[in-house]
């Protein structure tokens, strides 16, 4: 497991790079998010969570328009923030990385966090790792059509990510920025 600064040396965001995969993760999702025949796979398999009512009965057809039209406003979003000063993007990201649990309250060492897309019902997630007061770590996102991550493989998998990252980084005994600092360049 590798960590990839996303946009430049300052941003606040970071990307886990797993060593079985061409790209970082950050790059993955986006590139499924915009990727036709992707889209087209996950909604036919996922057409039942897709005909749920919260959905408002939209189509296969009009779900993958819509999830890269929202996938690209989403990526261009984080990059124009990546380029704002860095006490402008710690405040931004504070706000928009949501805590996983809804009823998480207290604030822990590597919180696991959520990120929802654009829209105003959205089912693009990212999620990421918080590290310390400055820093992000994807670790992985999806499209999320059901209430619960429990609920379907595709979900569960990001969970996992989440996991296994944290695990990685406790036992490497990084717990703040620096130490992920000092292992980016290493």
């Amino acid at each position: 497991m590798n960590f990839v600064r996303i946009f430049g040396d300052e941003d606040c965001l970071l990307s886990v790079h797993y060593d079985h995969e061409d790209h970082d993760e950050f790059s993955n999702i986006f590139d499924q998010w915009t990727d036709i025949e992707y889209l087209e796979d996950f909604f036919t398999t996922h057409k039942i969570d897709l005909n749920r009512p919260y959905w408002d009965g939209i189509t296969i057809e009009q779900a993958i328009i819509e999830t890269r039209h929202e996938a690209i406003k989403f990526r261009n979003f984080l990059k124009k923030l990546s380029k704002t000063p860095k006490k402008v993007q710690i405040s931004k990201f504070i706000s928009f990385f949501k805590p996983l649990e809804k009823n998480q309250f207290n604030f822990s060492y590597l919180d696991k966090k959520k990120a929802y897309g654009l829209r105003n019902k959205t089912w693009l997630r990212i999620y990421a790792l918080k590290v310390g007061d400055d820093m992000y770590i994807i670790t992985g996102g999806t499209i999320k059509l059901t209430d619960n991550m429990a609920e379907r493989p595709h979900t569960l998998k990001e969970l996992k990510k989440l996991e296994a990252c944290k695990q990685f980084l406790k036992n490497e005994g990084i717990i703040d920025e620096e130490g992920i600092v000092e292992l980016l360049e290493l």
